[in-house]
């Protein structure tokens, strides 16, 4: 596995008890701790390509999950359903993907 890059934890830690206040969705939730980590894009770019190592099918839920709160998030990024770990990180890679489309137009 690669080391953890430090730009993953920087937006994990914005993931904290009370973050889904104030939002509906998984993807409100996402925008808004995108919005506060305030990666730039080269930052953002790393915890792309890490989410997608990730993704790569190496890992299972519960692994996914074990990263995801050792990188600092305070949240559960799963209801106990299979594949929920693995639904949130997509999610959240594709609004780094969706930042980056609107940063070059």
């Amino acid at each position: 596995m690669t080391a953890m890059p430090k730009e993953f934890v920087e937006l994990c830690i914005w993931f904290q008890p009370g973050v889904t206040r104030g939002h509906e969705t998984a993807e409100q939730v996402i925008d808004d701790a995108l919005s506060n980590a305030n990666l730039s894009v080269p930052k953002l770019n790393v915890v792309s390509a890490y989410l997608s190592e990730l993704l790569s099918g190496k890992y299972n839920d519960e692994e996914l999950h074990r990263i995801w709160r050792t990188a600092g998030a305070g949240v559960s990024i799963t209801s106990g359903q299979e594949g929920d770990s693995a639904r949130f990180l997509r999610k959240i890679r594709s609004a780094i993907d969706a930042l980056d489309r609107r940063s070059t137009h």
